[in-house]
């Protein structure tokens, strides 16, 4: 990719990105790429300005890591902007971008795991409380690794759905948008990876008090 192309999306973080006046933010998305194809870079720019975001927000689900999420979205924008003649403006332009989208995200963090154990799903936030004493840290950091190492257990389809929901707050709705799925087909799958999660949580469990014990 040139370098003209990665200063086209090279934004600023989200929160701090102004409201654009150009009247073709009114546009719908498939409008606006339309555009994009017929070499209007400005356009492509407020695109990126609209699902930059959505799109660090769903990657984070799946890497963890903030910075990371921000290098998934930039590069997934490069992979959009360069493959853009192949786009059928038939289609829903979101449904194609998060997809391209969750294969980077994917692809990085089976890197990552691949390099570092527990890497690829450092999506623990705040669920052991923040304590301060010092024993009841240590407890927490080791419950925090616990967690971290039965996400990247289960399944693909059921991380990413638990992590988007418990740990980026998303409706099943705004789910499904990421994933290419329905609402219905989220919610199951967001039953059923809290079932396995805390089927494998017990079990982490049953281990570590057996050891204990010995």
């Amino acid at each position: 990719m040139n370098s003209s192309a990665l200063r086209l999306v090279r934004t600023p973080s989200h929160d701090s990105l102004e409201p654009t006046s150009d009247p073709r933010s009114q546009l719908a998305d498939e409008e606006l790429f339309a555009l994009c194809i017929d070499g209007d870079r400005d356009a492509f720019r407020l695109l990126v300005e609209r699902y930059e975001g959505k799109a660090v927000h769903t990657a984070r689900g799946i890497v963890g890591s903030y910075e990371t999420a921000r290098e998934v979205a930039q590069e997934a924008f490069l992979k959009v902007y360069a493959h853009r003649a192949r786009f059928d403006l038939k289609r829903k332009f979101s449904t194609w971008f998060y997809r391209i989208l969750r294969n980077q995200a994917v692809d990085r963090a089976r890197r990552q795991s691949a390099g570092t154990p527990g890497a690829a799903s450092e999506l623990t936030g705040d669920w052991d409380g923040g304590t301060s004493e010092p024993a009841q840290q240590v407890s927490a950091n080791e419950r925090a690794q616990m967690v971290r190492e039965i996400l990247n257990d289960l399944p693909e389809k059921f991380r990413i759905v638990l992590a988007l929901r418990d740990l980026e707050g998303l409706s099943c709705g705004e789910i499904g948008e990421r994933v290419g799925a329905t609402a219905g087909t989220v919610r199951w799958r967001l039953h059923h990876a809290r079932k396995l999660f805390r089927e494998h949580w017990e079990r982490t469990l049953g281990k570590e008090e057996g050891a204990e014990s010995l």
